[in-house]
């Protein structure tokens, strides 16, 4: 089980390493030929390799970086054993500098006075900063190819592997999706991070643009003789720092490949996390979410009872606690109950 264990991982490792579109049918063709090869050795012997007979064999094979370069498309500025390194790299650059452009805008925002211009034209030249980014690295990379093909002695080690690596350092084999799920592709995960991040911004303008989540009504809003109590602030910045988090999660999923498949753990700590800006609602002291505004006193329309607009509100927000709490524990009850059916129905179970 050992030694069969350290062959997936190898497989795992390698798919990782190749073009998203065409992992399965190279993974498919590199199994079969693979399992071929132990079978002889295992004729040879007359029994299964032994765990340290298949580390000596994946050795032999050469790492999984190497495995994968045989079957990346030719490259003419960056060559398959780079280009990995490449692509995590020139990830990793594109979320940081995505994050940072972020907060340098909402930091001016507070600090300078700027209007929805110029708030506009920081957008609009979002892309060509990616652009120039992705240009410089590649730059990089692209003379670190020149170097590698021509003075291969001053490379760094990830550009030549190091011969002496070794199988059990492999990373364990992911999960598999539950039956019936579906697997995301990276067109999907990155189009779900992108719009993450335009949201997180857009929520992050409201309290400087009111009229971004309410159109002309903010400006009656304004000179409204009701208004949201301080709570809301709150609430308001636990939704942002909900989002934040789902950003960077999402972020460091793409970065590490595990965008194919949104683990229960995730799943679950999500849910977790999204009863935080309910449940400061709950505790809201006096349970005011609405309140008279001073400076509009005198407008306030005859017969409206603002502790009975506050009451149902605050039924309103138990149900919606009472909900998230219900789906939270459904989901904890399911996870739970299929990992213990993963021994039934699979045998012995080894955990990773």
């Amino acid at each position: 089980m050992e030694a069969m264990d350290l062959f997936e991982r190898y497989l795992e490792a390698v798919r990782k390493l190749l073009p998203w579109r065409r992992q399965s049918d190279i993974i498919a063709e590199l199994r079969a030929n693979l399992e071929a090869q132990r079978e002889e050795r295992e004729a040879e012997l007359r029994r299964p390799l032994t765990e340290g007979e298949m580390i000596d064999w994946l050795k032999e094979l050469g790492p999984p970086l190497e495995m994968a370069s045989r079957y990346q498309p030719p490259r003419y500025l960056i060559g398959p054993t780079i280009f990995p390194m490449y692509w995590k790299i020139l990830r990793l650059v594109m979320l940081c500098v995505s994050a940072g452009y972020a907060v340098s805008i909402i930091a001016r925002l507070i600090v300078e006075s700027h209007g929805s211009e110029w708030v506009a034209g920081q957008i609009f030249q979002y892309p060509g900063i990616l652009i120039m980014v992705a240009g410089w690295v590649t730059a990089v990379f692209a003379a670190l190819q020149f170097i590698s093909q021509h003075y291969p002695e001053k490379c760094p080690e990830f550009v030549a592997p190091k011969p002496n690596w070794s199988p059990a350092n492999l990373p364990p084999v992911e999960k598999q999706p539950p039956s019936g799920g579906k697997v995301r592709t990276f067109a999907a995960a990155v189009a779900e991070w992108v719009v993450q991040f335009v949201l997180l911004v857009w929520m992050l303008l409201i309290p400087r643009y009111p009229f971004l989540l309410m159109g002309p009504g903010a400006a009656i809003l304004e000179h409204s003789p009701i208004r949201l109590s301080p709570v809301s602030v709150w609430w308001f910045w636990a939704l942002i720092g909900f989002n934040i988090v789902q950003l960077i999660w999402q972020g460091l999923n793409l970065l590490f490949s595990n965008w194919r498949i949104r683990s229960r753990a995730q799943q679950l700590a999500t849910k977790a996390m999204g009863l935080v800006p309910t449940l400061i609602l709950l505790v809201t002291p006096g349970h005011i979410y609405l309140e008279a505004n001073p400076t509009e006193a005198s407008r306030m329309p005859a017969g409206v009872d603002l502790a009975a607009v506050n009451h149902w509100l605050f039924f309103g927000v138990i149900a919606i606690t009472c909900l998230v709490v219900f789906q939270l524990a459904q989901d904890i009850w399911k996870s739970n109950r299929g990992s213990r059916q993963l021994p039934a129905n699979g045998g012995s179970v080894r955990p990773v």
